[in-house]
């Protein structure tokens, strides 16, 4: 339905544009971040800092004081209660409004003394306006008013808006019909009208998800394939010219990896686990298997610094590779993309630019993609569609528990890599409270000082109007001003790649001491000197980012130092950085993260164009999580519920980017 449906006023239509919607029915998609429960409590039973509500008659003249530059503070006195109750109200000097006599209705804190600070008033009877009250996100502009306002004329049109869900699984669970839903969330009557209303949404939310990502698991998987060809005694040859033998993990997904490989059904599997866990040796194996068949083979990474990083550990092992990113001279990616067209390429490792339509392969059989998270629905189908029957081979190093991947990713096999290679010490990491590197400066001048290097991570480039973060541009400038018998580098997402090329390579051959860095060295950074690193504003970056991050130090046998730096006094955000002091298995620090953060930040399905969740939550609506792969398989299977597919459609058409 369209939004003139509303008959908005001009400026309400304005303020709405703000909310990136476009239909009546986005409209109502806009859910309450809260409620208030507006019920008029007894004077005898105020506690002071309490809220409290209530009417009464204005019992005196207004006293307007003006403060600092247009601030001011108007006084009156309140009869309610058979008490004179004074009231304060900050910024709002119009005596006009609150004549004697008048009878005025107080939202506000009581201080005590029969005083109270009033945030909000009116002038409509209390009692219509006891019950739960809905408070709606506002953007710059937009008032509370405003909104209910928007919202009463949206729902008079609920009952155009079609479902999505089957009605068979409304009747099946006893859900509300969309119509009832929407008016129980955004005008509920009581609890029990406001509970029901969450259930449907959870269930609508579980169910448009699992829809999605179920066809988009099927698209990617296909159907059989010819089974590869391969000497399994050659394989065993190359494994053992490895450095290091294997961990159990790591043998255990090799042979997964293989066993998919060698079937006629198409590998679609996910190997995950920390940073440095060697994920990537599963990977070189699965790329050995595949030439050995006589096919090509892609190895996808999301940044030119970790195609580069790729491309000279297969070279060292021996893999006749070829490197194809955006940089290279105009020549030279001519020549290799005649290469892959006639197979003389059998093996190339690359980023985006493997997607573009002019890179032709003759005979794909296998795409290993890197931090698969970050590439996005229709880069990955485009890649495979330069194939036939392509195998899939997806690595993270964002590890989540097993019955959450295979909800959130649908039908996905899964291999965990849990156990570390030898010798490598868990990351010691402290949380430090304060805005600045003076209580540990020190530590991090001797480490320095000792021939190590060091990372220092900002969450922001430049100033921020909006938040006090620490930006890494004036952080990089004060270092290097200050601590001058030490070489700093500056890398950031504004940088041209060659540029980014630049500063890690002079920071891998220790040209640089200290990298001051945005959190682009989450990936692909890989420097075995490196063995601390400095986190500004720490309560800024998820769980899951600030345990990758660290995993870039103490890739050696030496031991590694995480500081993080925060000034929050946010009791769960300082609740989970001293998490990660005592936590270093990057499973549980990720199912930490998805029950407090949601899958949505964590995964980074909420820019993807793929159903996040607002309401529904994997971690504790498991039953009902269950109920939906169940329900989202059959309505796959019978492709007659045409509203449903229709939106699943939109949104496999749709989604692009997982972060």
């Amino acid at each position: 339905m369209e939004l003139k449906k509303l008959k908005l006023t001009k400026r309400r239509s304005e303020l709405l544009k703000k909310y990136d919607v476009e239909t009546v029915e986005d409209v109502l998609r806009i859910y309450p971040l809260r409620y208030e429960t507006i019920q008029a409590i007894p004077f005898s039973s105020w506690q002071e800092g309490d809220s409290v509500c209530f009417e009464g008659l204005i019992s005196s003249s207004v006293t307007i004081i003006r403060l600092q530059g247009r601030r001011s503070m108007t006084r009156f006195t309140v009869i309610s209660w058979d008490q004179e109750i004074q009231i304060t109200l900050f910024n709002r000097p119009w005596k006009e409004m609150f004549h004697f006599g008048k009878t005025i209705t107080c939202f506000g804190t009581y201080q005590g003394k029969n005083k109270v600070t009033v945030s909000q008033y009116n002038f409509k009877p209390l009692h219509l306006q006891e019950g739960i009250r809905p408070i709606y996100p506002l953007r710059d502009g937009m008032k509370q008013s405003d909104m209910i306002s928007i919202m009463q004329g949206a729902l008079s049109l609920a009952d155009q808006v079609k479902s999505l869900v089957p009605k068979r699984y409304i009747n099946k669970y006893r859900l509300m019909d969309l119509a009832s839903c929407l008016k129980a969330i955004h005008q509920p009557q009581n609890d029990a009208d406001l509970k029901a209303a969450i259930r449907t949404l959870k269930y609508e939310e579980f169910l448009r998800f699992q829809c999605v990502m179920q066809a988009l698991s099927h698209e990617q998987r296909g159907d059989i394939k010819s089974p590869k060809q391969f000497d399994h005694d050659k394989i065993l040859s190359f494994i053992n010219q490895f450095p290091y033998a294997l961990t159990p993990d790591q043998e255990k997904a090799i042979h997964e990896v293989l066993e998919d490989m060698a079937s006629s059904r198409i590998l679609f599997r996910l190997v995950q686990g920390d940073v440095g866990c060697g994920k990537t040796m599963v990977a070189s194996v699965a790329l050995y298997a595949c030439l050995l068949s006589g096919e090509q083979a892609c190895f996808l990474a999301p940044t030119e610094i970790l195609a580069r990083q790729h491309y000279k550990t297969l070279q060292a092992q021996g893999l006749p590779v070829s490197l194809y990113v955006s940089s290279l001279p105009v020549r030279q990616k001519k020549e290799i993309l005649e290469s892959l067209r006639t197979q003389k390429i059998q093996l190339v490792v690359g980023t985006h630019a493997l997607f573009q339509e002019g890179v032709t392969f003759k005979d794909l059989g296998l795409a290993v993609i890197d931090e698969q998270q970050r590439f996005g629905v229709r880069q990955r189908r485009a890649l495979l569609e330069k194939g036939k029957a392509v195998d899939v081979l997806m690595m993270s190093a964002t590890p989540i528990p097993r019955t959450a991947a295979h909800f959130l990713f649908g039908d996905l096999s899964v291999s965990n890599i849990k156990t570390m290679p030898p010798g490598r010490k868990p990351v010691i990491t402290r949380y430090v409270t304060g805005k600045t590197m003076k209580p540990i400066l020190q530590e991090i001048i001797q480490y320095t000082q000792e021939g190590h290097q060091g990372y220092v991570v900002c969450p922001s480039i430049e100033d921020s109007q909006e938040m006090d973060l620490r930006n890494a541009i004036s952080i990089y400038e004060g270092m290097k001003n200050t601590l001058t018998q030490f070489r700093f580098g500056l890398l950031h997402g504004r940088l041209k790649a060659e540029e980014k090329e630049a500063v890690m390579m002079d920071f891998s051959q220790h040209r640089i001491d200290i990298l001051v860095s945005t959190t682009v060295v989450e990936v692909g950074v890989d420097v075995a000197n490196a063995t601390w690193m400095v986190i500004y504003d720490a309560h800024r970056f998820g769980l899951s980012t600030l345990h990758q991050l660290r995993g870039r130090v103490g890739r050696s046998a030496d031991q590694g130092h995480c500081f993080l730096l925060s000034t929050t006094k946010n009791p769960q955000a300082i609740e989970r950085l001293k998490m990660l002091e005592k936590n270093t298995d990057g499973f549980s620090i990720t199912a930490y993260d998805l029950q407090t953060r949601g899958p949505g930040d964590v995964l980074g399905v909420r820019q993807s164009g793929i159903p996040g969740f607002l309401f529904a939550d994997p971690a504790k609506d498991v039953a009902m999580m269950s109920c939906c792969i169940e329900d989202a398989k059959e309505i796959l299977r019978r492709q007659e519920d045409q509203a449903l597919l229709a939106y699943v459609s939109q949104a496999l058409e749709n989604a692009s980017y997982f972060d």
